[in-house]
């Protein structure tokens, strides 16, 4: 299923969902209400069994800019390059569902690569909410060990130019530190220090909570 509408936007965001209709609104709004306004959101429903879609019809009937589309439950990754293969934007970024984007998130993004035009692909370190204990997580490297969120490679912070993306992701644990090892020698990517992203990390269900509480059980 799906809801599109066509136009050309400077920036894609893809968000993927799964059963959130209760906090989606979080999200959608802080993209609604960007100082920069020339993008298009792809909303990937991964087979939500809430009543996600009844209450992003409010949404579709008033933004122009909304893509949405509904798939059975495939899992965040095939989600996320879902979204990838539908984006028209020159540029493609990403926000979880239960995060938010500071007001002036996509304009910081959008003026950086203007000013740089030979950098590829940005990432950054997020603004955390939550508990000190919930901002460690297992290392990809080393499973058995903790590293702090902001130590790591945060897919959601991604902003990059399209074709970067056509690398795709793929499904690892901490497949957005894959991505970047794996497009390193062919484009140029840099960290920058500009937490504009809002990351949420007391989310119970949140992927990363969920599998540190099954390493935590074994």
């Amino acid at each position: 299923m799906s809801t599109i509408r066509n136009f050309t936007p400077q920036i894609s965001i893809i968000l993927t969902v799964f059963n959130r209709a209760d906090i989606f609104t979080r999200a959608l709004n802080s993209i609604i209400n960007q100082s920069f306004t020339d993008y298009e959101i792809i909303i990937i429903n991964d087979g939500s069994t809430d009543d996600f879609h009844g209450k992003i019809i409010h949404y579709l009937k008033y933004d122009y800019r909304i893509k949405y589309y509904f798939h059975s439950n495939s899992g965040t990754v095939a989600s996320l390059n879902k979204g990838i293969n539908i984006a028209e934007g020159r540029y493609i970024t990403f926000l979880d569902s239960d995060d938010e984007y500071k007001s002036n998130h996509l304009e910081s993004r959008i003026n950086y690569m203007n000013y740089n035009p030979e950098v590829d692909l940005i990432h950054s370190d997020s603004l955390l909410i939550g508990e000190e204990a919930d901002f460690w997580i297992p290392d990809a490297q080393n499973p058995g060990k903790l590293i702090h969120v902001n130590d790591c490679i945060i897919g959601a912070t991604f902003f990059g130019k399209k074709e970067v993306f056509k690398e795709k992701f793929v499904e690892v644990y901490s497949y957005d530190s894959e991505f970047i090892q794996r497009i390193s020698g062919k484009y140029k990517i840099r960290k920058i220090n500009n937490p504009t992203y809002i990351y949420y990390r007391n989310s119970s269900d949140g992927i990363l909570n969920r599998l540190k509480n099954i390493w935590k059980n074994d």
